[in-house]
């Protein structure tokens, strides 16, 4: 008989339980969507500002107004003029005649005669060296050997015939210039460089010149 009456009270508790949570569920429910509305009713509300007017500070003072001053004219005294003595009159004196006084005259001074500078000629040049004219063989003799070595060349290159005729100067045992007179002018340095290689000499005298012909055959 007991296990009978058992389930109907098993089945009576669970109902109740189930009411009871079904009750939350609406509670729950029904409070979040309300405040859910509120939230979003509250957050759609327009806001609105209130403007407050700015408070200006009152404005200063006016000035006081400018003092007038008055200035009264002054009047001039004008002083009496100033007593002015007259002149006084001054005899003129007449000073006495200057004495006169006879200057004799200074007998004229004799004129001051200046000898003139002597002129002191210019010292005579020194004489010129004694030219002497002189065989080429005297004064240099041997010179046809050293023509021939040092012009041997020289007719191959220019390939002229014809004379050099040239003027040499000895002084001493040295041949100071050579002058080629006539002739054809590219032989010209050719002779001159082989007449400095002879061996001349003035023999005593101051300064020999030698005319040498230098034929190119």
């Amino acid at each position: 008989m007991r296990s009978q009456r058992q389930p109907p009270a098993a089945s009576n508790r669970g109902t109740g339980i189930a009411i009871v949570i079904g009750l939350h569920v609406l509670l729950g429910w029904g409070l979040t969507s309300g405040l859910a509305k509120q939230a979003v009713d509250a957050i759609k509300k327009p806001i609105e500002l209130a403007l407050l007017p700015e408070v200006l500070p009152p404005p200063p003072p006016p000035p006081p107004p400018p003092k007038v001053v008055k200035i009264e004219p002054v009047q001039k005294i004008v002083p009496p003029p100033a007593y002015v003595p007259p002149p006084e009159v001054v005899p003129v004196v007449t000073p006495p005649p200057a004495p006169i006084q006879v200057v004799q005259p200074t007998p004229p001074k004799e004129p001051v005669v200046i000898a003139a500078a002597p002129v002191v000629a210019p010292p005579a040049p020194p004489p010129a060296p004694a030219v002497v004219k002189r065989e080429i063989s005297l004064a240099c003799p041997g010179y046809e050997a050293v023509l021939a070595s040092a012009l041997e060349e020289a007719i191959d290159r220019v390939g002229i015939r014809g004379t050099v005729q040239t003027l040499i100067k000895i002084r001493g045992t040295q041949v100071v210039e050579v002058t080629p007179l006539s002739g054809p002018k590219e032989y010209y340095k050719y002779v001159q460089a082989a007449v400095k290689r002879m061996r001349c000499t003035a023999g005593g005298a101051d300064e020999v010149q030698v005319s040498l012909p230098v034929i190119f055959s």
